[in-house]
């Protein structure tokens, strides 16, 4: 299995065997389809929605193998879900708030985690990162980050090595992402779908009247936002109209990331079953650096997002 990630995405110098990728290639599916037949036994998936037809199918004939598959996906996607014929089980949620973690565990030794969905836009369209994890007591924590989302329990920090992990809603998980970002010294790189947090964007806003270079770029879906206005002002921040931006990152001096299912939004921390990490490491956040710098050359929109708009919510 370490031969195909190796082959596959840029390994990362950090204390838990790990790797990143990113949906620009292409490539996405089959990386995912890759760590998934090299189960043997388990497979445990959360995703807000499972529509990716190969990743399906995969996991119907790791079914057919004998290998128990287990999914959970929020209750609004059922339909799409089940007209792609799975054969496995597939459970759900009758909470009002979002099943939104993304994840899956193989044999209780490998993590595939990220901000993107199993679902053909996710993984086809959209601008997303997923990281592979080879650990076994980090398979053990999204196990019963699994458990506790099925049963509607909540989970305190975690620490492993240089990593942090929330499972929300988390108020901690909020203030400690918040802490991280105010104690920026040179510069904060962002990409975020939905940015609706008022307190974070104070953060990023305290930060840049202290010197700190922040350049984010953010997803259409923003034109919504009561915050649009207040993102740009002292801040690089552009509006991607040529892809769906729904990465959910931030990069602090180029060696802290934050990373995850969770938005910068009220929702995110305070309603939604979200898993988020914050992550010491230099080559990793160079990799995000990388993935923002490409997806802000690619948006049709490079200019800052600063015109009037409708307030509609507080966003996923």
């Amino acid at each position: 299995m370490k031969g195909i990630i190796l082959a596959c995405v840029a390994l990362l110098s950090i204390s838990v065997s790990a790797s990143v990728f990113f949906t620009d290639d292409g490539r996405a599916v089959e990386r995912i389809v890759e760590v998934l037949e090299s189960a043997k036994e388990e497979v445990v998936l959360v995703s807000y929605s499972l529509d990716e037809q190969e990743i399906i199918a995969c996991l119907n004939r790791l079914q057919r193998k004998g290998v128990k598959i287990s999914a959970m996906i929020d209750n609004s996607t059922v339909s799409r879900v089940f007209e792609k014929s799975p054969e496995f089980r597939i459970s759900t949620d009758t909470s009002a708030a979002l099943v939104h973690s993304k994840f899956l565990v193989v044999d209780r030794r490998i993590v595939v985690f990220g901000t993107g969905n199993f679902t053909e836009g996710s993984l086809r369209e959209d601008s997303n990162s997923f990281m592979i994890f080879e650990s076994a007591r980090l398979a053990t924590l999204f196990l019963d980050y699994y458990s506790a989302i099925e049963s509607g329990n909540s989970r305190r920090m975690t620490r492993i090595e240089n990593m942090v992990f929330f499972l929300c809603p988390s108020e901690e998980a909020r203030k400690h992402v918040i802490n991280e970002l105010t104690k920026a010294r040179k510069e904060i790189r962002f990409g975020m779908f939905a940015f609706t947090d008022p307190q974070v964007l104070a953060a990023l806003k305290f930060c840049a009247s202290r010197g700190v270079r922040v350049i984010g770029v953010i997803d259409s879906w923003n034109d919504d936002s009561p915050l649009k206005d207040y993102l740009t002002s002292g801040m690089e921040v552009s509006e991607s109209t040529s892809i769906t931006v729904h990465d959910k990152t931030f990069v602090v001096d180029g060696r802290v990331v934050i990373t995850g299912s969770a938005n910068a939004s009220l929702s995110g921390w305070g309603k939604n079953r979200e898993i988020v990490a914050i992550i010491e490491s230099r080559d990793l956040a160079q990799e995000f650096v990388n993935h923002f710098e490409y997806i802000r050359e690619v948006s049709n929109d490079s200019k800052n997002c600063a015109r009037p708009d409708k307030h509609n919510g507080w966003g996923p």
